[in-house]
């Protein structure tokens, strides 16, 4: 490999290294921005770029300790017992697998890869030589690792051995513990139409540990809004490896949500095979992927409901029922109606309180539905309310109208004397049933006759009386004088009214009939 000034280094320069490290023993993980490499191309010969030179061995392992550049490209050697490579290298290729009879396992090659994807980028000699050392360890054989003659004899022959060591070893350790590959999960919540979709990204290493410090971009290409894209908007994961961001949700529906996670490190090698056999061969350092991941979450919004009642006017005992329409997102959802009353007059009504009855109303899609039969028992007014489930991109909606006017059954008898004298003065007992909420009603007593027979009752000629009640009860009847003998029949009659229907008493029967002798 073609060969430039040596890296030396100074007491100052090891004592600040010392001292970077004990503030943050991996703040090595920040890595510099590297400038726009220039493309590698084939037979290109590699020049040093980060570390320290080391005593020549006619070995690629020897005479430098650290870090190579290839076409603006950082690289590794990774045979460290071939021969310096003095002929360039092929154009690089990504393996996870380097195969031979004494090939490092699959484990250690994707830690050798997660060591140089994330720190083999960074052109500090310190470091450089660290991963060197690492890479080798894991990618060298045995006698090539620290603590054996050979990996020990190179990091003692950087410029300051001790730190190279303690970052080597850190390095280690990290691969141990994250190499693999890497996941990426995003975990939307529904939010309501104008809220906010909140948007969870989790990042995990290659033993499903949390990964801090990843750069996060979420966007949403069909975010619901009249731009085509919502977003992005950036995040950085945390030491829980989670990053939370907010996408604004204006409009309802199905929205799919898109996470970017850069600076992901590999766990393969992009490695550049030497263009001549037996020479040696590199890796490239500082190379980090793009993960995806999406999802889809919905944004609820508003249903229509009408409702309306059908019939809107019945008589007590008579079935009802509530016509609903509803408009959503076509989704098979439940349903219920409720039938509330009575109420003396539409002003008092209202859907709280307990129902008359309740019924489901299954929802198959959007459109219109006729609920199971609800039969009130009473007179009065009567309110429907319909409730509508929401479902994964509806909110629930409920309506409280389609008013009902159920008209009860009156009933009215009379219980007349059995007998008076001519010229007496009579009267009769009215008793009034089934005025919902009362009257005032004004209440017919008539007087038929006299006839000959009790069968011809209740027909021809008769006087009347009427009295204003105020509603349900037993009352007395005004008076009739009878001036002649015979018999006389009586009935007491109530007209129609706004929840009631009018009714008579039945005449000539028993009770309703009085002598006259």
């Amino acid at each position: 490999m073609a060969t430039t000034s040596a890296t030396t280094a100074t007491p100052r320069r090891a004592a600040r290294l010392l001292a970077a490290l004990l503030v943050a023993v991996l703040a090595l993980a920040t890595l510099a921005a590297l400038p726009a490499p220039r493309a590698a191309g084939a037979g290109d010969r590699a020049e040093r770029w980060a570390g320290f030179r080391i005593p020549s061995t006619g070995r690629a392992a020897g005479g430098w300790i650290g870090g190579y550049r290839l076409g603006g490209t950082p690289v590794f050697v990774i045979t460290p017992g071939r021969r310096p490579n003095r002929a360039g290298f092929r154009p690089a290729a990504a393996t996870a697998d380097l195969r031979g009879a004494k090939a490092p396992s699959l484990a250690r090659t994707r830690r050798a890869a997660w060591i140089l994807s994330k720190y083999g980028g960074h052109r500090d000699a310190v470091q450089a030589a660290a991963v060197d050392a690492a890479v080798l360890h894991l990618l060298g054989g045995r006698t090539w690792r620290l603590g054996r003659p050979r990996g020990s004899a190179r990091v003692r022959n950087s410029g300051d051995p001790g730190t190279v060591r303690r970052y080597a070893r850190l390095m280690l350790g990290g691969s141990r513990a994250s190499a693999g590959p890497y996941a990426v999960r995003v975990q939307p919540t529904v939010a309501d139409v104008g809220g906010v979709t909140a948007v969870t990204v989790r990042v995990t290493d290659g033993h499903g540990g949390p990964v801090a410090g990843l750069p996060v971009s979420v966007t949403s290409p069909d975010g619901g809004t009249s731009q085509p894209v919502a977003g992005p908007v950036e995040a950085v994961t945390g030491d829980d490896g989670r990053a939370l961001v907010r996408l604004a949700a204006p409009l309802a529906g199905w929205r799919t949500v898109v996470a970017e996670v850069g600076q992901v490190p590999l766990h393969w090698l992009r490695v550049r095979a030497a263009a001549r056999g037996r020479q040696a061969s590199v890796a490239e350092g500082g190379v980090r992927r793009t993960l995806t991941a999406s999802a889809r979450v919905a944004v609820r919004g508003p249903q229509s409901l009408t409702i309306a009642a059908d019939p809107n006017v019945l008589v007590a005992g008579s079935p009802a029922r509530v016509v609903a329409t509803v408009d959503g997102d076509g989704s098979r959802r439940g349903a219920t109606a409720s039938l509330h009353g009575p109420f003396a007059s539409v002003a008092e009504a209202h859907c709280d309180g307990p129902a008359v009855g309740t019924a489901s109303l299954p929802v198959e899609g959007d459109g219109a539905y006729a609920s199971p039969a609800i039969t009130p028992s009473v007179g009065g007014r009567y309110l429907w309310r319909v409730a509508v489930d929401g479902s994964d991109a509806t909110v629930p909606v409920a309506s409280c109208g389609a008013p009902v006017r159920v008209r009860g059954r009156s009933t009215v008898a009379v219980s007349a004397p059995a007998t008076a004298a001519p010229f007496d003065v009579v009267s009769t007992q009215v008793s009034l049933a089934g005025l919902p909420f009362g009257g005032p009603v004004d209440v017919t007593t008539s007087l038929y006759g006299p006839y000959d027979t009790a069968g011809q009752a209740c027909t021809g000629n008769h006087r009347d009386v009427v009295q204003r009640r105020p509603g349900n009860g037993t009352f007395t009847s005004l008076s009739f004088q009878v001036e002649e003998r015979g018999w006389y029949a009586w009935r007491a009659s109530v007209p129609e009214g706004d929840l009631w229907l009018g009714s008579s008493s039945t005449c000539g029967a028993v009770g309703s009939l009085t002598q006259v002798q």
